[in-house]
């Protein structure tokens, strides 16, 4: 279809440079013509002078049809290019209806081995809108942060800092529970409600149970999250990209595309691309990035 339209639109245009050129040609016509009945004494010499006209005109007319040319091609550009933009929205609405925010990789599946150690991913995940992509993060973060958390507790196992600690348990407690860490969560939980009473000594008869869960937890989710490949840092997080990224994505090349941005459009399809989400969306993504090539580098 985009082939099509594109021979409509050059046909268009040649049509006019046609015009333009038998234009050019027909006032030439009349000049030999004048020049000629001139020559033979039919036409007063003087007659001549009324050629002057057709230097400026037809310089002109050269100058307009040389930018007619331009804006023609530009014109035939952004109009190819957003034709490409709605074509490309039709094929992959049906995409973005068919799947579900999950991940491109198995982390879904590798997510049992959490469950399987007592920890509530379903829940976890509930609260989070399904968006496993925001889980690992949060998983992540807590992998960094776990030794500075434990240390901080300790530091503040005193009865002169016994409120500062539940405080800090308190924020441990919302943590744990954003990742399902359900017995840690009642641990942590028993700790900040006796150090709010005040009861120190049975917050530091019970320090060893919070240690060891938190060192559990950690092991759990560093081993959860070596078993994906991701590192600590945002850029590997896109290996396992979630569809509804994925999709957020291509609205963002299709808006590109939109803006006639082919080059910011073909740099996230390229991205798109090597997802390998499916045989077939690939397919279809490579195809898009060829029209764009075509198009940018086509001469009309």
């Amino acid at each position: 279809m985009i082939h099509d339209c594109n021979k409509i639109f050059t046909d268009y245009k040649r049509l006019i440079n046609k015009t333009a050129y038998i234009w050019l040609a027909f006032m030439t016509l009349v000049s030999l013509i004048i020049c000629f009945l001139c020559m033979t004494k039919v036409l007063p010499a003087y007659a001549l002078y009324s050629l002057l006209w057709l230097i400026p005109t037809g310089v002109a007319l050269l100058i307009l049809l040389h930018i007619y040319n331009r804006k023609a091609n530009l014109m035939i550009k952004n109009q190819l290019i957003s034709m490409t933009a709605s074509n490309a929205r039709q094929t992959f609405e049906a995409y973005r209806r068919d799947f579900p925010d999950t991940y491109i990789s198995d982390s879904r599946i590798k997510m049992c081995y959490l469950s399987k150690n007592g920890i509530d991913v379903e829940g976890a995940l509930k609260r989070l809108n399904s968006n496993i992509d925001a889980y690992n993060r949060l998983a992540l973060s807590f992998i960094k942060e776990s030794d500075r958390l434990e240390d901080a507790l300790y530091d503040l196992l005193t009865p002169e800092t016994l409120i500062q600690y539940a405080v800090k348990a308190h924020a441990l407690r919302v943590r744990a529970n954003e990742l399902g860490l359900t017995k840690l969560t009642d641990t942590v939980f028993f700790h900040e409600i006796e150090a709010y009473g005040g009861c120190y000594g049975v917050v530091k008869a019970n320090w060893v149970k919070l240690s060891l869960e938190l060192d559990e937890a950690y092991e759990h989710l560093t081993k959860y999250i070596k078993s994906l490949g991701l590192e600590d840092s945002d850029s590997t997080l896109e290996k396992g990209i979630t569809l509804k990224k994925w999709s957020a994505q291509l609205q963002e090349a299709l808006s590109a595309l939109d803006a006639y941005d082919t080059d910011k459009a073909k740099h996230i399809f390229n991205k798109l691309i090597n997802c390998h989400l499916d045989a077939d969306i690939t397919k279809s993504l490579q195809e898009i990035v060829a029209n764009i090539d075509d198009i940018t580098t086509g001469a009309y």
